[in-house]
């Protein structure tokens, strides 16, 4: 990168009458750097392909926080936790419910519990799942875990 002293082009003094020093050297340092050709122009092509080095780097910024095992793809599945905010939350429901029937028993939930250590006794959770089991089942489906999951910050 040139520097400001060593361009091509000269600043008009009333440019330099207007605008401190140290301001306007941070300006044609950026000036700079968009004239590719040093010749005191910026072209469309030069300040184009400018830009889309920024969105870039950017792009590969997003790419990067989306492929998650880090293998430089992007699986179906990573897609699809971007796309839908809610997968993660059904995964892991679906992972709970050990015997597939789309509920989680209280039993089940204690075992979860129990694998991540969790505080939690069989009152406790009983309490917690007639605060969303609002038919009364001691079941939860998956929209009552979603509104547990949104209440109660369990993620």
């Amino acid at each position: 990168m040139r520097s400001a002293e060593n361009s091509e082009f000269k600043i008009p003094a009333e440019i330099t009458e207007l605008i401190p020093p140290e301001k306007l050297d941070k300006i044609k340092q950026a000036f700079d750097q968009l004239d590719l050709n040093h010749d005191g122009k910026i072209e469309r092509e030069e300040y184009v392909e400018h830009l889309l080095a920024k969105e870039r780097e950017k792009l590969n910024k997003r790419f990067d926080y989306l492929d998650k095992d880090h293998d430089g793809t992007i699986d179906f599945e990573e897609f699809l936790v971007a796309s839908e905010p809610n997968y993660p939350l059904l995964k892991r429901f679906k992972d709970f419910d050990s015997n597939n029937n789309g509920l989680l028993s209280v039993d089940e939930a204690l075992q979860i519990a129990e694998e991540f250590s969790f505080p939690i006794t069989r009152e406790w959770l009983e309490q917690q799942t007639n605060r969303v089991d609002y038919k009364g089942r001691k079941l939860i489906s998956y929209n009552e875990y979603l509104g547990a999951v949104t209440r109660f910050g369990f993620q």
